[in-house]
């Protein structure tokens, strides 16, 4: 319940990630661990390092479903000159309490469709079959593929397919070169003149993909809502939601491609949600100035929530199964386990692992009925708020003093260099996915050398 929670706020506090909760409380585990030892104690019974693991990925589950709302309503553009998301398109239609149910919707189906799969999924790739030990053999080649698979989708079905395509590869090799100073260089511990609050000469390499990905995905969203003033909807007006509705309707063919996507971003290191969510929907369009309808982008909304959750759940079997952190609350978790999920490995390993299970399933059913509690009033004051300029303006300041606080000039520096090539794909007509390159490309580099 505290997790569920937590998590839920993290989700409505714009630019702040379920990521940077879990570098929190890694931060502090020792009053962590203590707090919750003290809370199992009163409650008679309890494992602070299962229970603070539970808070984990109960924040990791309601995250999901809260973050709905900001990604709904903040940084949408005025304008129909430059690439829209799907949700931004549904709201700007008066659609947005429609897109905000469709997320919640998936997010909560996704969670059932992961614990369905987890045991299938871990008995297949790990033991007894062991099928992922072939694959990490070929997981370059794997990563490779599905990086051409996201660029060539860019040309699929669009007017000028070979310019669209060779654009979509020049921001992938250019925010892939940024993913490589930021993970397979020494730019983290370079000589440059720094903060007077980051006295040692370094910073964590991990820390820095907070700029990186705020920069590609997250400062440019905001700046180009910043740019057109006022949010107005199609019809000119301040964006309000109205009466009419667009729903989805999911059948086998959408609960398999949503099984695959939540595989992929369970299991195969690099794909996220976004990516996978791309690659498996290859005939929905995200860009509104080619006319994609409100049914496009509400499945694509509600396959891409149903994969981020289905994902997560999955990756806790990853972590238990090959000892592979696929995402930063994974991380975290094997961090309160000792470092080595090996640890609690044999004859007992299923018990935190099925805790974990049940954790996520009652996060997400909170999480679902806190959902549909917001949708009235509460979720029209939200709206307001975060449709204004204000919004906009203190969520970049936010996420400029939070990377300038944590990472200090090294971090500045990759802000500044990720989000002026972020502006580009929008501005373009293109998909913002085409800079997943970040990672997918070191990731591939690594796996073929290594």
């Amino acid at each position: 319940m505290v997790g569920a929670g937590a998590g839920f706020c993290t989700g409505l506090v714009p630019g702040l990630h379920v990521n940077n909760l879990a570098a929190v409380v890694v931060a502090g585990s020792t009053s962590v661990a203590a707090f919750f030892a003290m809370l199992g104690g009163s409650a008679g019974d309890g494992v602070p390092t299962l229970m603070v693991a539970c808070f984990l990925v109960s924040a990791l589950v309601s995250h999901m479903f809260s973050e709905a709302i900001v990604s709904t309503y903040l940084g949408m553009p005025s304008g129909d000159t430059i690439s829209v998301l799907p949700a931004h398109r549904l709201a700007k239609s008066g659609l947005g309490r429609s897109a905000v149910r469709i997320s919640a919707q998936g997010s909560l189906f996704g969670v059932v469709v992961g614990a369905v799969l987890l045991g299938p999924v871990c008995l297949a790739l790990g033991p007894p079959v062991g099928a992922y030990s072939p694959l990490k053999t070929i997981m370059g080649f794997v990563v490779a593929i599905l990086s051409a698979v996201l660029i060539s989708l860019e040309g699929i079905g669009r007017p000028g397919p070979t310019r669209r395509i060779l654009l979509a590869t020049a921001f992938f090799l250019l925010s892939g070169l940024i993913g490589l100073i930021v993970l397979d260089t020494n730019y983290f511990a370079a000589a440059i003149p720094d903060l007077p609050w980051m006295p040692d000469g370094f910073v964590s390499r991990s820390s820095l993909l907070l700029p990186m990905f705020a920069g590609l995905f997250g400062v440019p969203t905001v700046l180009l809502s910043l740019d057109s003033g006022q949010v107005t909807g199609d019809s000119g007006r301040a964006v309000t939601d109205r009466e009419t509705d667009v729903s989805v309707s999911a059948g086998p063919r959408d609960l398999a491609f949503s099984s695959i996507g939540g595989l992929l971003v369970g299991w195969i290191p690099g794909m996220t949600s976004g990516s996978s969510a791309t690659v498996c929907s290859s005939g929905m369009k995200e860009v509104s100035s080619e006319g994609g309808s409100h049914e496009d982008a509400a499945r694509f909304i509600w396959l891409y929530s149903v994969i981020s959750s289905c994902g997560a759940v999955l990756s806790v079997g990853a972590l238990f199964t090959i000892a592979r952190a696929r995402s930063g609350i994974m991380q975290a978790v094997d961090f309160f386990f000792g470092g080595s999920i090996e640890r609690i490995s044999g004859v007992h390993s299923l018990e935190p692992l099925l805790a974990l299970l049940l954790a996520m399933a009652l996060s997400a059913a909170m999480s679902y009925y806190a959902m549909f509690a917001l949708s009235g009033r509460a979720l029209e004051r939200l709206q307001h708020v975060l449709c204004s300029r204000a919004a906009a303006f203190a969520s970049l300041t936010f996420v400029v003093l939070l990377v300038l606080f944590l990472t200090g000039t090294r971090g500045g520096l990759i802000l500044v260099a990720s989000a002026s090539l972020g502006l580009l794909p929008p501005s373009l007509g293109l998909r913002r996915i085409n800079l997943m390159g970040c990672l997918l490309l070191p990731i591939s580099i690594t796996f073929l050398l290594g």
